[in-house]
């Protein structure tokens, strides 16, 4: 059994902790930590609500799952995420991968927050094109108070790296620096949001089940925010035709158009945006917005510790849709444009090949084609891409590999 205890704060340095302990009976520990937290600067203290624990449910649960070990909450939940979790979400979680299977679920009884004063509508920032797009929307080109953003939140539980490891803390710092800029011209405040939940979930992994980790961390602080944004991966209609290549690999990519509002609380609503839009769409949006053309990062290997490397497949991922539309030189503050057109054309080559095959590289190429760039007929595209890849491997044998893709 995996039991959830003892919830308590603890203020360390600058930081203010919101803590359980993680219990493992009956099976040896997965874990190497014995408690799972979640924490906000000292002078944001109050927006930890304690008296429920639902920030500690999501991710026990689905390890529940995987680990095939009932999950107790030794405390109060939010009887609304109770009653999904009991419903919905054990479902969709046990569809998501062959190795998850239905679990006791069960806590102490149920409570509500009571909501502060000041109310809080909120989003991530990270500055790549999908947080963009949805502080464009709902922020820039929003009016209605009642849905406005008015602050952003910068997490730390996964998307830095291994908990363990000591660049994933320092990474995280330097980003929260940059993103905090970034929301200064913006106008608006950042919560820096730090935790050990990436502890838990790279035991499954980050890409896996990392989504929940976020969720998690953003229902510690329903005291203060009742709204809150979450950026998607995939449009409505990629979702329909790719979920079934995300199964046990993406969480978000496999349901996020249908899961997130079941995260929601009486005082708290989860909501999923961008599923409006395919990724170059997004791109194409945002392509206008100086802020964007000053700010955009979206790279999955950044160099000196934050800046577009303008070779990797997520660089691509914006860079093609860019060149496509004719406006890849005004990016050319966050992008090196020379490296791009070095490396585009194996890039071309395997999203071509890929088409239908993966949803972001098949939006990529569909929107490139409907631009009219031009690229490789595709039998020539699959037969590169064959070629290159069967090199890899023998690269491999040998440790000389290409690194980079």
């Amino acid at each position: 059994m995996f039991r959830i205890t003892n919830c308590r704060k603890k203020t360390e340095g600058e930081f203010t902790n919101l803590i359980c302990d993680f219990q493992v009976t009956e099976i040896e520990n997965p874990f190497t930590e014995e408690t799972i937290w979640v924490s906000v600067e000292k002078k944001n203290a109050d927006m930890l609500a304690d008296n429920v624990l639902d920030a500690f449910v999501l991710i026990p649960l689905i390890l529940g799952m995987y680990y095939h070990q009932d999950v107790h909450i030794d405390g109060n939940i939010s009887r609304r995420l109770y009653y999904n979790i009991q419903h919905y979400l054990m479902r969709i979680f046990d569809c998501f991968s062959d190795r998850t299977k239905p679990i006791q679920f069960t806590v102490n009884g149920f409570d509500s927050v009571t909501p502060a004063s000041e109310t809080l509508i909120g989003t991530g920032i990270s500055c790549g094109v999908d947080s963009l797009v949805t502080i464009f929307d709902n922020y820039v080109n929003e009016s209605d108070q009642a849905f406005r953003i008015n602050s952003l939140f910068f997490v730390n539980c996964g998307t830095h790296g291994d908990y363990e490891s000591p660049e994933s803390k320092r990474l995280f710092l330097e980003r929260a620096k940059m993103n905090k800029e970034s929301a200064k011209e913006l106008g608006l405040p950042c919560f820096l949001v730090d935790s050990n939940i990436h502890a838990f979930t790279h035991k499954i992994g980050e890409q896996q089940i990392g989504y929940l980790a976020i969720y998690s961390c953003i229902l510690s602080l329903q005291r203060y925010v009742h709204r809150y944004y979450t950026s998607s991966n995939y449009s409505y209609d990629e979702i329909g035709e790719f979920r079934n290549l995300s199964r046990d690999l993406d969480i978000a990519e496999y349901c996020e158009s249908y899961m997130p509002h079941l995260i929601s609380t009486e005082n708290f609503e989860l909501v999923i945006d961008g599923c409006q839009y395919t990724r170059a769409q997004k791109v194409e949006r945002i392509s206008e917005w100086g802020f964007a053309k000053k700010n955009l990062n979206v790279c999955v290997s950044p160099n000196d510790g934050a800046k577009n490397c303008s070779e990797c497949h997520k660089c691509m991922w914006t860079m093609i849709p860019l060149e496509a539309m004719g406006k890849l030189d005004q990016f050319k503050e966050v992008f090196d444009l020379s490296t791009y057109y070095r490396k585009a054309p194996f890039y071309k080559t395997s999203f071509l090949a890929h088409e239908g095959k993966h949803g972001m590289e098949s939006s990529i190429i569909r929107y490139a084609k409907e631009k009219g760039l031009p690229l490789s007929p595709k039998i020539v595209a699959k037969t590169k891409n064959f070629i290159y890849w069967r090199k890899q491997n023998v690269k491999k044998l040998f440790g000389t590999e290409d690194k980079k893709y």
